[in-house]
């Protein structure tokens, strides 16, 4: 089995560049989960007849952990998410944190070609959070009624596609062979 002090320097490079990746793109979705749904509840009273309670009344209750409760309220309360989102969040999450806690003995083993699918359900699903995030903050606002909200994204989702074209560019311009391409 080789160590990862035996890669060659190019494909250690590929690999801790992409374990950055995964990186990004987890703390990309987390902060369009727990964060945005607490600041929206936060000095809010909702009035009668609101479909909205209380953050704990509304996201809370979902389960113990906040970042699956934030998760459930998004697919069951908010249906911004479908439980394929919810799924390709928890596999994004559990690939994150497989690479971030064991790392060193990762990288000899790292195909990034058996990832692909991940990541086009990963698009797909920050394309979505990314477009709810966007109407949920400016979708009221008679200035941006012309917007199609269809294809609407918010800075987060430019982060995430300017992150995966520079992880393209870098394996496209190194000798990377074709299945370690993103």
């Amino acid at each position: 089995m080789i160590r990862a002090e035996d890669l060659p320097s190019n494909v250690l490079v590929r690999r801790l560049t992409y374990a950055g990746f995964v990186l990004v793109a987890y703390e990309l979705v987390k902060s369009m989960i727990v964060a945005p749904i607490k600041a929206f509840y936060a000095d809010m009273t909702f009035g009668q007849g609101m479909p909205f309670k209380s953050y704990n009344a509304d996201v809370r209750v979902r389960h113990k952990s906040e970042f699956e409760a934030c998760l459930l309220y998004l697919r069951d309360f908010m249906e911004a998410l479908d439980a394929d989102d919810v799924n390709t969040i928890q596999n994004l999450r559990e690939h994150r944190n497989e690479l971030a806690h064991s790392l060193t003995r990762k990288l000899p083993i790292l195909r990034l070609a058996d990832c692909r699918a991940l990541w086009a359900k990963v698009d797909r699903t920050l394309f979505k959070l990314s477009n709810y995030r966007a109407y949920m903050e400016i979708g009221a606002d008679p200035e941006f009624r012309g917007i199609n909200w269809e294809t609407a994204t918010g800075g987060e989702y430019l982060l995430f596609e300017r992150v995966v074209e520079a992880m393209k560019l870098l394996n496209t311009e190194s000798d990377a062979a074709p299945e370690e391409w993103l």
